[in-house]
This record gives C-alpha cells, sequence and structure tokens, in this order.
C-alpha cells in the first residue's frame, strides 16, 4: 500500500539500467551511421577560374590550401558561331600569366563554353570536324599550361531544338576522348533537369548541376538573378532521379546590371561593386542603386548619364542559403562529388570568408 501523500521507491537493477543503455546507445550510433551513409561521402572540393590570364595570387592560393581543394575547372576559351568562316571559332582564349599558378595537389579540369548558336547553325555532316577543332584547340591550351588532360568539361546552355546537333557533337568528342583515357562532363542548367523529356540527358560520364543564373535580369530593384530560391524552388523535385551523377556549382559571384529607360541594357561582369561608390560620377539611390549623373566609361562600356546601375551581390548568406535550399535534393553519392563554387578571384574570396566557404562546402554531399 502506498502511504497517503507519499510514493513508493523503486530499485532498479543496474545490470538492466547498463544494458539499456547499451541498446539505446547502439541504436543512436547505428541511427547516425546510416544518416552518415546516406550522406554520402565527402565531396570534393573544387572552384571554377573564368580569367583568360592563368596566374594565381598569395589570397587565391591560401584559400585554395585551407580549403583542402583538389580541382579547378578552368575556362580554356568560348565557342562562337563565325559567319565570315562559316564554322566554329575561338574567342578569348586563355594565356599563361606570370607567375604561374601553383598547382601543387591540384587537378585541372578544362571547360570548354560553346555557344547554343554554333549547334543552330552547325551542319550534321560537319560535326565530326567541328570536334576535331574543338578537341585540338583544348590539347595546345592544356599544354601551354603544362596541364594534363584527364577530364574534359563542354559547357552549354543547348535546347530541345539543338539537343541533337550537341549531343552528336559529343560524341564525336568522345571518340577523339576515349582511346586517350579522357573523361566527358556537361554542365547542367536547372530547366534541363525539369525538362529532360525535351531538353534530353547528355551521353557523357557526369553532369554539373549549375546551381545559380536561375532568376530573370529585371531592372525591379529586389529581383535576383544569380540566386533567387523562389525561381529555384519549382526544379527542385527533379533534381534526385536525375539520371547522371551529378556534381554542383555554387555562386560566390556578383555583378552589376547597366539599366536603360527601365530595360536591362547590359551585364558589368568585370565591375567589382566596392568600386562604385568611389566613382564621381555616379549617384548612389535606394536598393544598391546608382544613377549615372554625367556620360562615362565604366571598363569600356558607355554609360550615359541617367542610366541606372543596379548591383547584385552574392554574399555569405546567399551562398550558404543555396547550398541548404539544394543539398537535401541530391541522391545519394556512392562515390565522392564533386562540390565547385564560382569563381575563384580575390574579389569575391574578400567577401566570403574561408569559414564561410568551408560550412559551404560541409553542407552539400
Amino acid at each position: 500500500m502506498v502511504p497517503t501523500g507519499g510514493m513508493r521507491r523503486i530499485r532498479l537493477d543496474p545490470v538492466l539500467v547498463a544494458l539499456v543503455g547499451l541498446v539505446v546507445a547502439t541504436l543512436a550510433l547505428a541511427a547516425c551511421g546510416h544518416r552518415a551513409r546516406d550522406r554520402g561521402p565527402p565531396p570534393r572540393r573544387a572552384f571554377y577560374y573564368w580569367r583568360t590570364t592563368f596566374t594565381q595570387s598569395p589570397a587565391e592560393r591560401r584559400a585554395l590550401t585551407e580549403l583542402g581543394v583538389t580541382r579547378l575547372y578552368v575556362r580554356m576559351f568560348d565557342v562562337e558561331w563565325s559567319p565570315a568562316l562559316s564554322a566554329p571559332s575561338t574567342v578569348g582564349p586563355i594565356n599563361a600569366g606570370t607567375p604561374a599558378p601553383d598547382l601543387t595537389g591540384l587537378e585541372v579540369v578544362p571547360v570548354v563554353y560553346l555557344r547554343n548558336q554554333v549547334f543552330q547553325q552547325l551542319a550534321a555532316e560537319r560535326t565530326d570536324e567541328a570536334a576535331r577543332f574543338v578537341w585540338n584547340e583544348v590539347g595546345q591550351r592544356a599544354a601551354a599550361l603544362g596541364v594534363e588532360l584527364h577530364e574534359l568539361q563542354l559547357d552549354c546552355d543547348w535546347t530541345d531544338s539543338t539537343r541533337d546537333r550537341f549531343f552528336a557533337f559529343i560524341e564525336a568528342t568522345r571518340r577523339l576522348a576515349e582511346p586517350r583515357g579522357v573523361a566527358l562532363s556537361a554542365t547542367i542548367r536547372l530547366h534541363q533537369i525539369k525538362y529532360r523529356e525535351r531538353t534530353g540527358v547528355p551521353p557523357v560520364e557526369r553532369g554539373m548541376l549549375m546551381f545559380y543564373n536561375m532568376g530573370k535580369f529585371s531592372a525591379d530593384p529586389e529581383a535576383r538573378a544569380i540566386f533567387d530560391a523562389a525561381s529555384a524552388r519549382p526544379y527542385l523535385d527533379r533534381i534526385a532521379d536525375y539520371p547522371l551523377p551529378l556534381d554542383a556549382a555554387l555562386p560566390i559571384w556578383s555583378w552589376t546590371l547597366l539599366l536603360r529607360d527601365d530595360v536591362v541594357e547590359g551585364l558589368l561582369q568585370s565591375t567589382d561593386p566596392d568600386e562604385l561608390p568611389k566613382l564621381d560620377f555616379l549617384r548612389p539611390l535606394d536598393g544598391g542603386r546608382f544613377q549615372v549623373a554625367r556620360s562615362a566609361f565604366l571598363h569600356g562600356t558607355l554609360l550615359r548619364k541617367d542610366d541606372i546601375l543596379k548591383i547584385e551581390v552574392t554574399g555569405p548568406e546567399e551562398t550558404l542559403a543555396a547550398a541548404r535550399m539544394l543539398a537535401p535534393h541530391l541522391a545519394t553519392a556512392t562515390t565522392a562529388r564533386t562540390i565547385a563554387l564560382f569563381d575563384l578571384s580575390e574579389r569575391n574570396l574578400k567577401r566570403h570568408a574561408t569559414d564561410d566557404l568551408d560550412h559551404v562546402f560541409r553542407t552539400v554531399r
């Protein structure tokens, strides 16, 4: 009988308590291990390098070392259609800089940006010729930079109307690459993920999901083009079942839009947003915008009086938000996937501390 107003004390067997604790701990460890396995192995860390002179500042080398980066995706050149030649031609090829970059511990993956216009013009019977042209140009550039070729990445925003010609180009390139042990990868944009039945899946070993440039260029001060969560959300559900192993690229860069009469007139990619407040021909407005007070040139672009410059900055908060948004939708990787940041430059590293970038890398697997 329990005395009125009191409680009975129950003596527990110490052995039983220990056994229960052991079972609980084992189950917790198993659950943690299961979750870790589900996430896959830690990713390889990478940067894109998108400049025309291949060099490296002390700050850039320090960031690569501190972050444990093992890959650089280096743009070799663009390919556009030349009406004069009626053939593809290279634009803005990369050149060796001084000092040469320290590539210790780094694998360099050459990247070629192919404008969709090329495949709107290229005749089917000239596909092999175009593939040989691009392959030879890549080989020459890689040799000049001291880069050994193991993988080639093809970057093209192809559409349903150009898919067959682009995919035929990939197959022709594969016939050149495979005997030399070179793998092919391709960049994949969100619309190519969602509408794969129309745009197709490229015949490559891996895809690099470009998780940026998802919004629209707009004069609206609130609109964002680099990373916009609302624009990305409708595409997320189709990422996990994409039929290629997917790596992922996340944004760390910023740019400036040139607006004229409330219309986007151009994009000033080489303009550092931090330099705009120092220019005497610009008048600050709200929302990170500037009005041109008098006509002037800025890095070779003519700005007319009353034009508006709209800054879009991708800071640590936006990059981490993109990583957190994407991470749950990537299929479990059986081998280490690559997470790349676009792109490597002192300007971008000033806005993104090493600890912030390390957090981003650890967020996505």
